[in-house]
């Protein structure tokens, strides 16, 4: 997560062509999960605990709005996914942080493949995204490019996702602002959704 000052500097440029707007879109948190979030598991990312907060103030706004939300849960591994890291997570780890809302378990980064997803959004009216959740230049980057090529525009939310290392996350932004997803971060987010109310 960027302070306020670097978040503007990193982002400026492709913030003034795409200033995030809220069309009707959809909260979809990407595998907020033990896996990332207990400190026993290996996998566990440094800072989650303040990406879980942010998140739960975006579930809250979209809550309040009566927007649709969801989350993915990564479970099991695809065969190519086994190969590249050499493991699969199992049940044990695939436990959501926020389980009050429809879950997709999914077994590749992409949160549209083999899932019911899609079916979800189209039944509710969605045509956006807001992303948050981990890690960003993994799962949520191929989803937020899936969800571009299904014609449905995304707003990643900087400070409610989440990676290993700032310079994957920040270059993983600056890939999407440049040619698919407007990047907000929560508090903006927050302002546009009172906005509605």
């Amino acid at each position: 997560m960027l302070t306020e000052a670097l978040f503007e500097g990193t982002f400026g440029r492709e913030r003034q062509k795409h200033r995030p707007v809220l069309l009707s879109p959809a909260l979809l948190v990407i595998d907020l999960q033990n896996y990332f979030s207990d400190r026993k598991s290996l996998a566990y990312l440094e800072g989650i605990e303040k990406v879980v907060a942010s998140v739960g103030r975006l579930v809250e706004g979209f809550v309040s709005c009566r927007l649709p939300v969801a989350s993915t849960v990564h479970r099991g591994g695809s065969k190519m996914m086994e190969e590249w890291w050499g493991n699969t997570v199992a049940d044990r780890w695939a436990i959501p942080q926020f389980s009050d809302f429809p879950v997709f378990y999914k077994d590749s980064y992409d949160a549209f493949q083999g899932t019911a997803l899609d079916a979800f959004l189209i039944d509710r009216g969605v045509n956006q995204l807001v992303i948050c959740g981990v890690r960003t230049h993994l799962c949520c980057e191929t989803t937020a490019r899936s969800a571009f090529v299904k014609d449905y525009g995304t707003v990643m939310v900087e400070d409610a996702l989440c990676d290993k290392d700032v310079d994957q996350h920040v270059r993983s932004l600056k890939n999407l602002a440049s040619g698919f997803s407007a990047v907000s971060n929560t508090p903006e987010i927050l302002d546009l959704l009172r906005e509605r109310l």
